[in-house]
């Protein structure tokens, strides 16, 4: 069970998927360690709903990446990790 604060944390993460806002480190940690259960039961959204989701957030993780590819210093490219690494055992892409 999601305590309240966590729920109203993933409530705004999903707000700004869904709006194709750009998502805080905070708020993809928090779409990324919610289960599929959370997501239908307790936010009550559909399969497709999720996916959406998810794929934002697959977007924006990408999008940091390349960002800090970019603009970062050589040290900086080197110890970056995609947050989807961490997750990779429940089939997330890297």
């Amino acid at each position: 069970m999601l305590s309240n604060s966590k729920l109203e944390k993933l409530d705004l993460a999903i707000g700004k998927c869904f709006a194709k806002a750009h998502l805080s480190d905070e708020d993809i940690e928090v779409i990324l360690t919610a289960s599929d259960e959370e997501f239908y039961h307790n936010m009550n959204l559909l399969m497709d709903q999720v996916r959406t989701i998810k794929i934002w957030c697959q977007i924006e993780c990408q999008r940091k990446w390349a960002q800090a590819h970019m603009t970062g210093c050589p040290e900086d490219r080197m110890q970056h990790v995609s947050p989807y690494a961490k997750y990779s055992y429940r089939g997330y892409r890297t």
